[in-house]
């Protein structure tokens, strides 16, 4: 197994983070809310200058030239009420945030998507973050706007789960990444490695396997399935280890894990989840260059994972 070149975390102050929030007035905003105070919160103990927060919201694009029209003078009026209601209640959530680490922003786009990606780039943003779907098929579901960014976003996409509340005074604990022991995941494993870095704490490499449940024995019975998971098994340990061997020395910390079951629940189950942890998934090799694009492990994972998801674009 060949890794990349690591480059070590520099000791001198890592530059400010600028976290975008796309926020809604509903439970999923104020989920992604919560997510982007996490992350943002970290910056301040690590870093000489504060990160900055910025919280969007998107509103339908309107004609750009003056319109007599009276229904479309109203319908700017009505679209800029909205947005400025909405602002006001994200102000009204984040009252104990020092206001000069938080900029409000109405971006005006064709699609939610659209707007999202222009005003991120145009703020120069690090991460966009995002609320999960309202579902009853997991605590992070995709909806329309999620997945659309998962597929075209150039920058890391964070994912709040329905019902994410951190404790006041939360930080990023520690960063878990799911490896899958290829060459595009060494490349995932080293962009983690440098963004728990910069967020200041350590690095899990976790490596899941799963068997799926069967009404009836294959023709060559659950002996034999069982070698074959006993073998994964062993030779996941070994790149585990290795993969640890590598990166010994370097900072942050890394610990490696290892977990199988018949289920992606039962099998992000077997491991523990602190406080505070955000779990980190690389890209497809199906990706278009050097953006997000989700593989059908990484969107299972999504789905089972009990905690934050991070998904990074493709490197190179």
């Amino acid at each position: 197994m060949t890794l990349l070149p690591i480059t070590p975390v520099p000791p001198t102050p890592l530059p400010a983070t600028t976290v975008l929030v796309g926020y809604t007035q509903d439970q999923a905003g104020r989920e992604a809310l919560a997510l982007g105070r996490l992350l943002m919160g970290q910056t301040e103990a690590h870093q000489t200058k504060a990160g900055q927060l910025i919280v969007c919201t998107v509103v339908p694009e309107v004609w750009n030239h003056p319109s007599l029209s009276a229904v479309d003078q109203e319908y700017a009026r009505y679209l800029d009420e909205h947005a400025q209601e909405t602002l006001a209640s994200a102000r009204n959530l984040l009252q104990d945030v020092p206001q000069v680490q938080v900029q409000y922003l109405k971006h005006a786009a064709k699609s939610t998507t659209a707007g999202l990606s222009e005003a991120a780039a145009q703020a120069g943003a690090d991460v966009l973050v995002v609320g999960s779907a309202r579902s009853n098929g997991g605590r992070l579901s995709l909806g329309s706007v999620s997945g659309e960014l998962l597929h075209l976003s150039s920058l890391p996409v964070a994912l709040a789960p329905q019902g994410f509340e951190p404790q006041p005074g939360q930080v990023v604990t520690r960063l878990s990444c799911a490896y899958a022991g290829t060459e595009v995941s060494n490349s995932t494993v080293l962009e983690a490695l440098r963004l728990a870095g910069r967020l200041g704490v350590p690095l899990r490499v976790v490596a899941f396997a799963v068997r799926d449940r069967q009404m009836y024995p294959s023709l060559a019975g659950y002996k034999a399935e069982n070698m074959i998971v006993d073998a994964w098994r062993e030779r996941t340990k070994s790149a585990l280890e290795r993969l640890q061997e590598q990166l010994a020395g370097h900072s942050p910390p890394i610990s490696v894990a290892l977990a199988d079951g018949e289920s992606w629940e039962e099998a992000l189950g077997q491991v523990d989840w602190h406080p505070g942890e955000v779990l980190a998934l690389g890209s497809s090799r199906m990706g278009i260059l050097a953006r997000v694009f989700l593989g059908s492990n990484a969107s299972k994972i999504i789905r089972a994972s009990p905690v934050p998801v991070l998904v990074l674009p493709k490197v190179g």
